[in-house]
């Protein structure tokens, strides 16, 4: 069974124990987190081709190579991923070993790590940046031009939304 095939079974089932209901944002959120786990394992399988171990690998080196020259620490690199500074420090530790990133202390502050991507980094992260955009391009390509813009400004607007959500101690009550 696909994806969608699977994701319109959930919408049907629940439609029909519940007609009372608007199954809208529960078609919306299911196709949503759909797309997002199938990118992810795409992103991830093109991460490895390109040499890494992980998209958040790429990820990492893709933030350090666009703040450029601006040295950033473990914490604001975890911020930005969202993602927990404990997941962080292995990932830096690897990165690290391999080369593709630096770690300097603070000048202004010998308590804080600052991190910068090598030149080797920045070799590995513009190459895997073209392969990228490849599978990018790749995902719309059952859309028109108009449709993927349309898409962008909609999805832009939904995660504004989620972000306000998110934000929420119970974002279930948001809608009430």
């Amino acid at each position: 069974m696909t994806r969608m095939n699977f994701s319109r079974e959930t919408v049907d089932g629940w439609s029909h124990l519940r007609p009372d209901q608007d199954l809208l944002g529960l078609a919306v959120a299911h196709r949503l987190i759909w797309c997002g786990r199938l990118a992810e394992e795409i992103l991830d399988r093109t991460a490895i081709a390109c040499g890494l171990r992980r998209r958040g690998d790429y990820e990492v080196l893709a933030l350090l190579r666009r703040v450029e020259p601006t040295p950033l620490t473990p914490l604001q690199v975890a911020q930005q991923l969202l993602t927990s500074p404990s997941g962080m420090t292995g990932k830096l530790d690897r990165l690290e070993r391999q080369g593709l990133i630096e770690r300097t202390p603070d000048p202004s502050d010998r308590r804080t790590i600052r991190l910068g991507i090598t030149d080797a980094g920045r070799t590995l992260v513009d190459e895997a940046f073209t392969t990228s955009l490849s599978v990018y391009r790749s995902m719309l390509d059952g859309l028109s031009p108009a449709e993927g813009e349309d898409l962008e400004r909609l999805l832009d607007k939904l995660l504004s939304r989620l972000d306000e959500l998110s934000a929420l101690h119970q974002p279930w009550k948001a809608g009430r």
